[in-house]
């Protein structure tokens, strides 16, 4: 992956991370302390978020299993198959103080998810004011090179075992028979925000809901010697809008593109399409919830 694309990467997750920090559930709390290290939970408190905008109950009960199809995260060589991502938290009693990461973590031992013949353990990884939590996110985003690969409608099962605070437990999530795909546009194809915007896509359940989230934000002038600077994000640089089911399309007026892309401030729009397909593990007298997200992006040029 080469710096720009990095840039890039990085550009998408932080407009996630906004879009959580501004979430109307729970308001953001700026961290007195920051501390690097926990940089790698910050994926994981923007899926949280997002699953939760997507219908998973606020307080996400005992715990999350998760796996995402989702091609915002994607290798940026377009040529190379699509891998899942996933994370798995439980939850104990004690507040963090982070509004999407709202209980400390506990230490499950190990966790290898398995399907189709394969086997992938999950990076755990722990910090004092976090506790323990687990992921599948590839550079940059985490530390792990082996993904998953996708398979139509097949089990791909959490194996927990080796922990002496949590006792073994499977889980399995089913993957969608086929992924959403934008069909209307490629990654840099530009629009007229003058003009309604008309999005379609392919895949996916038709029945579950849909959540189209729309961001905007801007590559400034590189600085001495070529230096890529980070992306600027307007204020109000996002919208949600949640479908009740999957119409396969969607219409963004000019006044919602205008409104978004800030007067001019904009030289990007981002359109992301997930759809969460939700379920409940019950163990030892708690509740877990589960998630197979299913998801595609673009980004768009903005003359």
């Amino acid at each position: 992956m080469n710096i720009k694309s990095m840039i890039f990467a990085l550009s998408i997750f932080i407009s996630l991370v906004i879009i959580g920090c501004n979430s109307q559930t729970d308001s953001f709390v700026p961290d007195d302390n920051p501390d690097p290290n926990l940089y790698k939970y910050s994926v994981i408190e923007s899926d949280l978020s997002l699953l939760k905008e997507g219908g998973m109950p606020p307080h996400f009960g005992d715990g999350v299993f998760s796996i995402g199809w989702n091609e915002m995260f994607r290798p940026f060589n377009q040529n190379s198959d699509l891998k899942g991502m996933a994370f798995a938290v439980a939850f104990n009693d004690a507040n963090t103080g982070s509004p999407h990461f709202p209980r400390f973590g506990i230490d499950m031992g190990t966790i290898k998810i398995q399907y189709d013949g394969n086997e992938v353990e999950m990076f755990k990884f722990s910090h004092p004011r976090r506790g323990t939590a687990y992921s599948l996110f590839q550079p940059p985003f985490g530390e792990s090179e082996n993904l998953l690969n996708f398979i139509p409608s097949t089990d791909y099962v959490f194996n927990i075992s080796g922990s002496g605070s949590f006792n073994p437990l499977t889980i399995t999530l089913t993957s969608p028979p086929a992924l959403l795909d934008i069909t209307s546009h490629n990654q840099g194809d530009p629009i007229n925000p003058a003009e309604d915007l008309h999005i379609t896509w392919s895949g996916g359940n038709p029945q579950d809901k849909i959540a189209l989230r729309v961001t905007s934000f801007m590559f400034p002038p590189r600085g001495l010697g070529g230096f890529i600077r980070p992306p600027l994000f307007p204020p109000d640089n996002f919208f949600v809008i949640v479908l009740e089911n999957n119409p396969g399309e969607y219409t963004l007026s000019s006044q919602q593109l205008q409104r978004i892309l800030a007067g001019g401030y904009s030289d990007k729009l981002v359109i992301d399409i997930s759809q969460f397909d939700f379920g409940e593990v019950q163990h030892d007298g708690k509740v877990f919830h589960t998630s197979m997200r299913n998801g595609t992006s673009v980004a768009l040029d903005v003359p």
